[in-house]
């Protein structure tokens, strides 16, 4: 009510109420700024429905981390949302936040489409489509099963044939989370099934019938089943590795790689911290080497071990999804796409604890006459009948679910 102040004169009261700046706005300008709030909020709101969509998409996050994400990017819309129902200063600060959360959840959503499509580049176009069959059945995330990892000397296209420098096989456990590695010489003198007619022929030489006839001649020398196959390059080597930001190598012995192996590498007994250019040449030396392939298959083992050791570190939630996109075009391998993804979810799901143990086939170098050369005999290594049997046992304890040791 007015104050009476006599001889006529009367005085309002002012308000105790304290009015905000922006009460005397227009309510066309209030209506305004909520419309906008409510246009950052369902941007914002799309942004998360895609992000998460990609994740399923991408099959590789295991459903905790998916559902422990799901309740962060909720928690932050409800951020969003009350900040927009503030002051002046914080609906600012709530509409910056909300595009902010949008543009990295939209980017994150794209990336991972891109990582999908690359999976399938690397599931795609496989050699022989019996093995394939035969792979089908296996349940990666319960079943123990072999994987082939052939290394051909080329760079470039994964689909030439050529011959196969690294022979590794992978026999994993899921359950008990042990591998085995087991490395054979590329001079092995072994007969190559379906192609040599019973006589020997280096191992190295199977790689040029195809991936299939490597296989089948590494089952036939140890007597074990391998359903899958990895097929890697040079080039795919060296990606892999730059990737992961280089790895620590453990080597038995002190030496310089030649320029033939592609760079010259000062090596130092015990750990040494490569790159790709430099894990690639350590794994195709040979010349400077007392043991010559012995030795190299062991060097060549000692990568594969650095690169798992790197993979199951918790970088790998980071650097996995970039790492499958480098080596898409320079990778071929007969897994599905599913059973991919169900390897990267056990993988991320259980993180540290696998047990990797290494092993290689031992022989007697020699000079024989090869099927598959008809200008002379040529540097082998006869097999050692021990150690065949020894590495037999050792693959067949993992698939057991017994502990091995080296």
């Amino acid at each position: 009510m007015p104050e009476d102040l006599g001889f006529g004169y009367r005085r309002e009261k002012s308000s105790s109420k304290r009015r905000r700046p922006e009460d005397s706005y227009p309510v066309s300008g209030k209506r305004s700024r909520k419309q906008n709030g409510k246009l950052i909020l369902l941007i914002q709101l799309i942004a998360t429905a895609l992000f998460l969509a990609s994740a399923v998409y991408l099959g590789m996050i295991p459903w905790l981390y998916l559902g422990v994400a799901a309740i962060v990017l909720l928690i932050l819309v409800l951020l969003v949302y009350r900040m927009q129902n503030g002051f002046r200063k914080k609906r600012f600060l709530g509409a910056l936040l909300g595009l902010l959360i949008s543009a990295v959840l939209l980017v994150a959503a794209f990336y991972m489409f891109e990582v999908r499509s690359a999976l399938n580049d690397i599931t795609d176009g496989n050699e022989a489509p019996e093995l394939s069959e035969a792979a089908a059945g296996v349940n990666v995330s319960e079943d123990p099963f072999s994987v082939y990892i052939s290394g051909i000397d080329v760079y470039g296209d994964i689909t030439q044939q050529s011959r196969s420098d690294v022979n590794i096989i992978a026999t994993v456990n899921p359950k008990t989370k042990q591998i085995l590695l087991v490395t054979t010489p590329r001079d092995y003198y072994v007969p190559i099934p379906g192609v040599s007619e019973g006589y020997p022929d280096k191992l190295t030489h199977a790689g040029t019938y195809g991936i299939a006839t490597s296989m089948a001649t590494l089952e036939e020398l140890y007597d074990v089943d391998i359903p899958f196959y990895v097929r890697v390059n040079f080039t795919s080597l060296i990606e892999m590795v730059d990737t992961l930001g280089g790895i620590d190598v453990e080597s038995d012995i002190a030496f310089t790689t030649g320029e033939e192996s592609g760079l010259v590498v000062e090596v130092k007994e015990g750990t040494n911290h490569f790159n790709g250019q430099e894990a690639l040449a350590f794994c195709r030396e040979r010349h400077a080497l007392a043991e010559g392939d012995n030795q190299r298959g062991k060097n060549q083992q000692a990568v594969i071990e650095a690169m798992l050791k790197k993979a199951m570190s918790p970088s790998i939630l980071i650097k996995g999804p970039r790492l499958i996109d480098q080596v898409s075009g320079n990778t071929e391998t007969n897994m599905s796409t599913s059973q991919l993804q169900e390897l990267v979810r056990v993988q991320l799901a259980g993180m540290n604890g696998w047990d990797v143990v290494s092993v290689a086939a031992e022989g007697t170098s020699s000079t024989e006459y090869c099927y598959s050369y008809s200008g002379g005999p040529l540097s082998v290594i006869v097999p050692d009948d021990s150690s065949v049997a020894s590495i037999q046992e050792k693959i067949n304890a993992v698939e057991a679910g017994e502990t091995v040791s080296e």
